[in-house]
């Protein structure tokens, strides 16, 4: 079975689930949390991609390893940072905020991250050609498309939308883990084989990139709540939308690509569930 798919409607969903969540009134944060929004959108789209590519120039593996890192580290917030920022009592308005913003934002960041990757770091050692405005016009249908109408269903129909939101809530994760199983098998001697070199390599980027805005964010002097909500942000990415562009036939074609983000997506829900266990166990020890 052609692992296609069952990605294309997952993200599709995912998408929606987080227009579902969005109102107009959401966009009001940007003037009133200007440098949460920034560091927060930064940190997704631009700091998490340039930590992959300077961890990447340490490590010897294979180039399709490297540029499906680059692509998860490149893609924008998933889904599930919502429910798991409910979860660690973190801005979650701030982070339905910069997943929306940042998945609008990624239809443009990741063709030009992408391309400039594999331009400068690539070359002309493998033939890999990044059909720039087809995968434009990729993330337009996928991205952006589901948001509107999910924003759409959530301004006039907004008591339909409510009653759908408490189902959706939870199955992003679910989603993911049905996503990580197919790609899993069907790609599962290449994973066996490389997997505890691009585990380690993964691991290192998740816990780098969280620790890291978590610093900045102190240093910005970004509210408890904010933070939280940004480290998660940054941490947990959209793999569907990474699996998607790398083994989509009319953008890279190529499933290896892919397997970066099938073990990143299994590493951040480890981390992240770390993460809400350290939180909790912190508020206990407070609130005793």
């Amino acid at each position: 079975m052609n692992s296609l798919f069952i990605v294309m409607p997952i993200l599709i969903f995912l998408m929606f689930c987080i227009g579902l969540e969005l109102r107009l009134s959401n966009f009001k944060l940007i003037l009133k949390q200007p440098k949460s929004i920034i560091l927060g959108t930064l940190s997704q789209l631009i700091i998490h991609p340039l930590i992959a590519w300077f961890l990447l120039s340490f490590v010897n593996i294979p180039d399709e390893f490297k540029i499906g890192i680059i692509l998860i580290a490149s893609c924008p917030g998933g889904a599930s940072s919502n429910a798991f920022s409910f979860l660690v009592k973190g801005d979650v308005a701030l982070s339905v905020l910069l997943t929306s913003l940042s998945s609008l934002l990624s239809i443009f960041t990741i063709p030009i991250i992408i391309s400039s990757y594999i331009y400068f770091s690539i070359g002309d050692s493998l033939s890999f050609n990044l059909p720039f405005f087809k995968l434009l016009m990729q993330n337009v249908v996928f991205l952006l498309l589901p948001i509107v109408f999910g924003m759409l269903l959530n301004r006039y129909k907004e008591e339909f939308a409510k009653k759908l939101s408490l189902w959706t809530k939870k199955l992003p994760i679910y989603l993911l883990l049905i996503l990580i199983t197919a790609f899993f098998i069907e790609n599962m001697d290449v994973i066996i084989q490389n997997f505890s070199k691009l585990s380690i390599l993964i691991f290192i980027l998740v816990i780098g990139v969280m620790l890291i805005s978590y610093f900045i964010a102190l240093v910005f002097k970004i509210k408890t709540e904010q933070r939280k909500a940004i480290v998660i942000g940054v941490g947990i990415k959209n793999a569907a939308q990474a699996m998607l562009i790398a083994a989509s036939p009319i953008i890279l074609n190529n499933p290896k690509i892919a397997i970066p983000a099938v073990l990143y997506a299994l590493i951040m829900n480890i981390v992240i569930l770390v993460y809400v266990a350290v939180n909790k166990r912190k508020s206990k020890l407070i609130n005793q």
